[in-house]
C-alpha cells in the first residue's frame, strides 16, 4: 500500500529555522516513497527531522530517561516509581540498581534504555539521505554541503548513544538493509569498542569540515565544528580510561567479554596512552576554535569579596570582575538565554524545565523524589577552597548537631540573587558559591516569586521530623525527600510550581559545555607519561598547560587554581579533577558514566549511602548523617554488568549471532 506524507500541523518550525535542533516540529511520522523524498528541499528536511525526533530526551535527568541519569550514581537517590496522578513516575537509575532491569524488560512508559531500535532507525534514514542528496533539484550547493554535514553528524551521534548505553554496535557504514530477507541475510557481528569509536569519531571530524563555526540566532542548538570536536574530545577521553583502555579495570569487567566469532575483546586489553594524546588533540581544536568561554556575570554591589588566597587578576587569569554565583548559576536556571551563553557547545530545551517538580518541596507544589546523599555535599570546599575537615579560622566549618546555637546569626547575601537566611546551620555558611548554586538543604530560602499567593512564596523549606517538609507531611504516599537535601541547580528565583499563576522559567540542558572540555584537556595532559604527536601538534603533561585549563573552572567558581601538591603527581591530580567533575558537572548526566570508566563504580558502592536523618526533630540528631534505611537503597546493589545496558531479547531474537553485554541474559 502506498505510504502518505502525514505532517504535524505545526510545520512552522523547520530544523534549518528553528530555535533547538533536538525539539523539531516538521517531520514525516511515517516514511514516504524514497523518490518522493529528494523531491524537494522542503521534503528531503523533513525527512532528516524525522530522524532527529527519533532521539532520546537528552535533558531527562532524573525520570523517563534513556540513560541511567543521576539516580543510578551516587549523586542523587530517589523513592523509587510513585504516582503522579497521571501515570507512573519511574526513575531508571533506582530500577537498574535495585536490579529491575532485565534484557525483556529494559524501559517504561516514554523511556528505555534500549536505545538500539530507534538509534538504528535514525541511522537507516541517513544512510537513505547521504547517497542522493545532489539529486534534490531546488536545493544549492551549499545547503547540500551542510545537510550532507549534519547527516553524518546525526549518524554519528545515533552510533555514540548505542556505544554509550549498549556498547559495541553493528556498524553498517552506509549500508542500507533490505527488509524482509531470509534470516541469515542479517547475521553479523558487533564491532569492537575501539572499532566503533574510530569509526564515530571519524564521521564527527568529517562532519565538522563542513558545519557552520557557529549558527545564527534562529539555528540555535543546531550541530557545530565546535559541537562535533567536542563530543570526539569526550568520547576520546573515555576512550582512553581505565575502563577501556587495558589494565586491571578493563581486565576485570570486561576480560572475558569476546567475539564469538574469532575470539577477539571487544573491550582492548592492552594500554594505549595514545589515546590520552588523542583526547587532549580533540579538546585543544576547540579551545583553539576561540568561539567558547565560561560563563560570568559581572561583579555588583552584592558580590561578596574573594578570599585572600583566590587571585584577584581579571577572570580568566583570577577570578576578579564576576561574580561567581551568578556566574554559575544563571547558566541552569533560564536567567541567561541560550543564544548568549557561549558556554553552552551544543544544549537542548527539551525536558529539562519539566524534570524539576522532583526537586520542589512537598507542600510547595512538588514531590521532594530527588535527594542528595551526603558524601555528594561534603565534596563542596569551603569558600578559600578548602575541605571541610580542614577549614580556616576566616572560613570555619562548623558541625554540631545537636546545638541550637550552631546556627548564623542574621541573614546574608551571599549575591544578588541568594539569601542565606538567620537561622541556618553552620555547616551549610561559609561555603563555595556553587554548593549554594546547586543545593536545596534544610534551611534553604526559595523566593518562588512568579506566584501571586503570598503565602506561596518566600518561604524557608525544612526536612526534619516535623517540618512543613518533613517525611511526615508527605502528600505523595512513600514519597518524600530521603536525605535532607536536594538539587536546585535549574531552579530560577521566579520558579512556583503552586498558588495562583505560578511560572517556571524555560530551562536548557547543557549536553555538552566548555567546561567539560577545559576538564577533559587537564585530565589528558595529566596522563601522558610522554610526547606524542597528533596532526603536526605534540602533547605531553604539562604542568602548566593542566592549571591554565584547569584553573579556569576553579576561578569561574570563585576558588583557588590548583595547588603544587595537587599538580605533583597524576594520582594527585587526577583525584582533584575528579571531585573538580563531581561538583561542577553535578546533575549533569556525567557522573555514572565517569565513575564507571574510572572504575571506581564498585568502590564508591561499598561505602554506605548517608544522609541526615529526616525521622528526628531538628536539634534531636536531624543533622548528624545517619544511613539512608529507604527499600530503594537497602536493595540497591552494585553488579558489574551495569557497565553497560542489556541487548533487548527482541534484538537477539532478531539477529541470533550477537554477542550480548556481559552478565546479561540471552
Amino acid at each position: 500500500m502506498k505510504k502518505l506524507f502525514i505532517l504535524p500541523i505545526a510545520l512552522f518550525s523547520l530544523l534549518f529555522a528553528g530555535c533547538d535542533f533536538l525539539n523539531v516540529d516538521g517531520y514525516f511520522e511515517d516514511t514516504p516513497k524514497e523518490e518522493d523524498i529528494f523531491a524537494s528541499q522542503y521534503n528531503i528536511e523533513r525527512y532528516f527531522n524525522g530522524a532527529v525526533v527519533e532521539l532520546p530526551h537528552d535533558g531527562r535527568l532524573y525520570y523517563w530517561c534513556n540513560v541511567p541519569g543521576a539516580t543510578a550514581s551516587d549523586e542523587a537517590v530517589s523513592c523509587g516509581t510513585f504516582n503522579n496522578g497521571f501515570l507512573d513516575v519511574q526513575f531508571p537509575g533506582t530500577l537498574l540498581t535495585t536490579n529491575k532491569i532485565s534484557y525483556t524488560a529494559t524501559g517504561g512508559w516514554d523511556w528505555d534504555f534500549n536505545v538500539w531500535p530507534k538509534c538504528y532507525k535514525i541511522i537507516r534514514k541517513c544512510n537513505t539521505i547521504l547517497p542522493k542528496i545532489d539529486e534534490v533539484p531546488d536545493m544549492n550547493a551549499f545547503d547540500k554541503m551542510e545537510l550532507r554535514a549534519k547527516t553524518r553528524f546525526l549518524r554519528a551521534y545515533a552510533y555514540y548513544l548505542i556505544l554509550m548505553n549498549q556498547g559495541p554496535a553493528i556498524l553498517l557504514g552506509d549500508q542500507v538493509l533490505d527488509t524482509n530477507e531470509d534470516p541469515e541475510y542479517y547475521l553479523t557481528q558487533r564491532a569492537t569498542y575501539d572499532e566503533c569509536v574510530e569509526y564515530i569519531c571519524s564521521e564527527w571530524e568529517a562532519a565538522a569540515e563542513d558545519l557552520p563555526l557557529e549558527n545564527p540566532v534562529d539555528m540555535w542548538g543546531a550541530p557545530t565544528k565546535g559541537t562535533a570536536w567536542a563530543l570526539i574530545a569526550r568520547l576520546r577521553l573515555q576512550a582512553a580510561s581505565p575502563l577501556f583502555n587495558g589494565g586491571s579495570v578493563a581486565k576485570r569487567y570486561f576480560g572475558g567479554f569476546t567475539r564469538s566469532s574469532d575470539g577477539v575483546h571487544y573491550v582492548s586489553q592492552t594500554y594505549d596512552e595514545r589515546k590520552w594524546a588523542l583526547a587532549a588533540h580533540a579538546a585543544k581544536k576547540v579551545m583553539d576554535l576561540g568561539v567558547y568561554r565560561l560563563h560570568t556575570v559581572e561583579a555588583d554591589d552584592y558580590t561578596l569579596p574573594l578570599p585572600a588566597n583566590v587571585p584577584a587578576a581579571q577572570f580568566p587569569d583570577g577570578a576578579g570582575g564576576i561574580d561567581p554565583f551568578r556566574s554559575y548559576s544563571e547558566m541552569f536556571t533560564g536567567e541567561t538565554p541560550n543564544i548568549q551563553n557561549k558556554e553552552i557547545i551544543w544544549g537542548t530545551t527539551q525536558g529539562i524545565t519539566d524534570q524539576i517538580d522532583v526537586c520542589f518541596p512537598i507542600r510547595l507544589g512538588g514531590s521532594s523524589a530527588i535527594s542528595i546523599p551526603q558524601r555528594i555535599i561534603d565534596a563542596y570546599r569551603m569558600a578559600d577552597g578548602r575541605d571541610i575537615s580542614n577549614s580556616s579560622l576566616e572560613y570555619p566549618y562548623e558541625d554540631r548537631p545537636y546545638d541550637p546555637q550552631c546556627v548564623t546569626d542574621a541573614d546574608m547575601y551571599l549575591s544578588k540573587e541568594y539569601i542565606l537566611k538567620g537561622g541556618t546551620y553552620k555547616a551549610y555558611a561559609n561555603r563555595e558559591p556553587r554548593f549554594y548554586a546547586s543545593i536545596g538543604f534544610s534551611g534553604a530560602y526559595w523566593t518562588m516569586e512568579s506566584t501571586s499567593s503570598e503565602d506561596m512564596k518566600h518561604k524557608v523549606v525544612e526536612y526534619y521530623n516535623g517540618a512543613p517538609q518533613g517525611k511526615n507531611n508527605t502528600q505523595t504516599m512513600g514519597v518524600y525527600n530521603l536525605t535532607g537535601y536536594t538539587c536546585r541547580k535549574y531552579i530560577h528565583p521566579r520558579d512556583a510550581r503552586t498558588g495562583n499563576n505560578p511560572r517556571v522559567i524555560q530551562k536548557t540542558f547543557p549536553i555538552i559545555r566548555y567546561a567539560e572540555v577545559l576538564m577533559i584537556y587537564a585530565e589528558a595532559l595529566n596522563n601522558l607519561t610522554k610526547s606524542h604527536t597528533i596532526d603536526g601538534e605534540t602533547f605531553s603533561r604539562d604542568e602548566m598547560a593542566m592549571a591554565a585549563a584547569f584553573n579556569q573552572v576553579r576561578y569561574r567558581a570563585g576558588l583557588p587554581g590548583a595547588s603544587a601538591e595537587e599538580l605533583a603527581s597524576t594520582e594527585s591530580f587526577n583525584e582533584a579533577i575528579q571531585r573538580e567533575r563531581l561538583v561542577e558537572f553535578l546533575h549533569e548526566n556525567r557522573r555514572y558514566y565517569d565513575i564507571c570508566r574510572w572504575g571506581i563504580f564498585e568502590e564508591l558502592e561499598r561505602e554506605p549511602l548517608t544522609g541526615l536523618n529526616i525521622e528526628a526533630g531538628e536539634w534531636e540528631g536531624f543533622y548528624a548523617p545517619v544511613i539512608i534505611s529507604h527499600q530503594t537503597i537497602r536493595e540497591r546493589q552494585f553488579n558489574p554488568k551495569y557497565m553497560f545496558m542489556p541487548l533487548h531479547r527482541n534484538e537477539l531474537r532478531k539477529v541470533p549471532s550477537l554477542d550480548q553485554n556481559p552478565g546479561w541474559e540471552k
